[in-house]
């Protein structure tokens, strides 16, 4: 699915869990090929070549570095130990990378919506967006029609 804007991002990304702590990029090509496994199960067979580059550059570029240096062995098909040594340290540093700076996610618009985030973890844009449609509802309903307001 296409998202238009971040926060239609955030929402599609929702279902596997609040995606406002995560790094969003858009990418100009995304060619995925599937494949079905032997247990019936949706298995991902690889990617195209841009797809690979624009996720290399936009979320790992020291890794892509690595390999773009890495040394090879003397067959040129494969890494020397010294290419192997200088990817695994580029892995490492890009897992340290990503876990001392996760983007801090927004806080949902209103009180009721920021104490639902609080007990559910879930991202700011769901949190406004199931507030606004709860409160159009109520303001809709014939609900305390007559009565004296608090």
């Amino acid at each position: 699915m296409n998202a238009k804007t971040k926060s239609d991002a955030i929402e599609l990304l929702d279902e596997w869990g609040n995606a406002e702590h995560a790094f969003l990029t858009r990418m100009p090509d995304c060619m995925l090929d599937f494949r079905l496994g032997d247990d019936g199960q949706i298995e991902l067979a690889s990617i195209g070549e841009a797809t690979h580059d624009c996720i290399m550059q936009a979320c790992y570029p020291e890794l892509d570095e690595a390999f773009a240096t890495a040394e090879f062995d003397e067959t040129g098909l494969g890494y020397s130990a010294k290419g192997h040594e200088q990817i695994r340290k580029a892995v490492a540093l890009e897992h340290a990378r990503l876990m001392d700076r996760p983007p801090r996610g927004k806080e949902a618009e209103t009180a009721i919506g920021r104490e639902i985030q609080k007990q559910t973890g879930a991202a700011s844009v769901v949190i406004d967006r199931i507030v606004r449609a709860a409160a159009t509802k109520r303001l809709r309903s014939r609900e305390g029609e007559g009565k004296k307001p608090n």
